[in-house]
């Protein structure tokens, strides 16, 4: 059984990723000045035990569905922080050149 993720806002537009009541990771973000109805992503972390089990993508397609809900359109990034960003936020439907990446929600 699939462990069941919870997301907590905890400044803003940045999240806290729960399982089981217990931080695991998190998502810092903010609303992008240079883009309307945009969403700033700076860094997004989950505990290195829990890497590479379904987790992060299951939080971030959380996350994605939240902002989308708030009325936000678009979400950016830089995934310099990222050793497989080109699978991870490819299978996501994030797009772009070299590090620079761009959902349209």
């Amino acid at each position: 059984m699939a462990p069941e993720i919870v997301l907590e806002a905890f400044r803003g537009l940045s999240l806290n990723i729960l399982i089981d009541g217990k931080r695991v990771g998190f998502v810092d973000a903010w609303e992008d000045e240079k883009v309307v109805k945009g969403v700033w992503v700076e860094y997004v972390y989950i505990l290195e035990g829990l890497r590479n089990s379904g987790i992060g993508s299951t939080a971030m397609r959380m996350v994605l569905e939240r902002w989308r809900e708030m009325g936000y359109e678009s979400v950016s990034l830089d995934d310099v922080h990222w050793d497989k960003s080109q699978d991870f936020w490819g299978k996501l439907g994030f797009q772009g050149e070299r590090k620079r990446r761009k959902l349209v929600l």
